[in-house]
């Protein structure tokens, strides 16, 4: 009987204290995923630290639910604490992983559409490098495949037959065919491809911000659609950054000091750099949306970002009158860069105007080390 007694006295600190731990997890849990949330709301120039941990909110999220998980079968009264921390960060947590169904188009819907792809190629160069038995170029196939009405690339200085990556005489004549409008290689590289009529805008973009966008006006079905192609300041890794970084990954998780020293190192490195370039960013962003805000009218604002949807530039260039295409009706979370193990959805494509999307779709094309966006545009009758 004594040691029943005994038993008891040990075993509830024990579970007070187990409830203690699981309080403070879920917490600091809860905590770190609205600051990840809505870490794109703070100044990069103010905290740096901010948007680092916002591009963390995928990870936060699958702690989460497991965290969650363990709550259920252990302690469902914690559930509380991650619920409301959830409730708060909806917003960013549907821009990052939107739950929506394309819409069907009649055939008078069908004449006021158009549809709009966004692609970093690379140069038409193959990410893969050399694949077996492949005799053409897996990019310009894939644009030739979808067939959108206006191709907007990143990374395209030339467009031209060239063997060593696949490219033949037949894709050239059959891009020209097909987009009879066409700038190649402006800023050194951007290029659009047309089945309307374009022109580049006539002003000059402040020399600060080459060559990271150039501005376009379109005459599609009868109306005025601005594009501002965009290549914002990339995080400038160099070869023995991307080789650092790596290593966290094939470091044994048992080799304590090794792991350590990397840590320290990717500290140095590559913060450094994340926040220089968070920064300049945001410099790209407020001249960008002061462009939108100046011509005004309907505008697609769209490219490779190099940040996260949601992130201080991507809200910069939003402002409160401008959505997010893959936000308002894509399916679940989704990656456009896959290189150097850098997993995010950093392609972006933003529009405001007389037209709603309709649809998005991610293609699934690896050539580059970038995944390109398609969406289907409907003007309003």
């Amino acid at each position: 009987m004594q040691n029943k007694k005994v038993s008891r006295f040990v075993m509830r600190p024990t579970k007070a204290m187990a409830r203690a731990a699981a309080a403070g997890v879920n917490t600091l849990l809860a905590f770190l995923t609205v600051f990840s949330a809505w870490g794109g709301t703070i100044d990069p120039e103010e905290c740096v630290m901010a948007a680092l941990v916002a591009m963390m909110l995928p990870g936060f999220l699958v702690a989460d639910i497991l965290v969650a998980v363990a709550d259920f079968f252990f302690w469902r009264r914690a559930l509380w604490v991650l619920a409301l921390s959830w409730a708060v960060s909806m917003p960013p947590i549907l821009a990052f992983a939107p739950v929506h169904v394309s819409e069907s188009l009649d055939e008078d819907a069908e004449r006021r559409s158009f549809t709009f792809m966004t692609y970093n190629v690379l140069h038409f160069w193959d990410f893969r490098g050399e694949v077996p038995g492949l005799k053409s170029n897996a990019t310009i196939d894939y644009i030739l495949k979808t067939d959108p009405d206006i191709v907007s690339m990143q990374e395209c200085d030339l467009i031209h037959e060239w063997p060593l990556w696949n490219i033949s005489e037949g894709h050239i004549r059959e891009l020209a065919r097909r987009y009879p409008f066409r700038v190649v290689g402006i800023h050194d590289q951007f290029t659009v491809l047309s089945k309307y009529p374009f022109v580049e805008d006539s002003f000059e973009v402040d020399p600060r911000f080459y060559p990271r966008m150039s501005f376009f006006r379109i005459s599609l079905n009868g109306q005025v659609v601005h594009l501002a192609n965009c290549h914002l300041q990339s995080i400038g890794l160099d070869p023995a950054d991307k080789e650092l970084y790596a290593g966290l990954f094939e470091a044994s998780p048992w080799a304590e000091r090794v792991m350590s020293r990397k840590v320290e190192q990717v500290k140095a490195r590559l913060i450094s750099k994340l926040g220089a370039a968070f920064r300049e960013r945001k410099a790209q962003a407020e001249y960008i949306r002061h462009v939108v805000d100046s011509i005004g009218g309907n505008w697609i604002v769209a490219g490779d970002f190099n940040d996260i949807p949601s992130c201080y530039a991507v809200r910069t260039i939003m402002g409160d009158d401008m959505h997010d295409a893959y936000a308002e009706k894509g399916f679940g979370p989704t990656i456009t860069y896959h290189g150097n193990r850098f997993y995010f959805r950093i392609d972006q494509m933003l529009y405001k105007g007389d037209y709603d999307v309709v649809d998005i779709v991610r293609g699934d094309v690896p050539s580059s080390d970038h995944y390109p966006l398609t969406a289907t545009f409907l003007f309003n009758e």
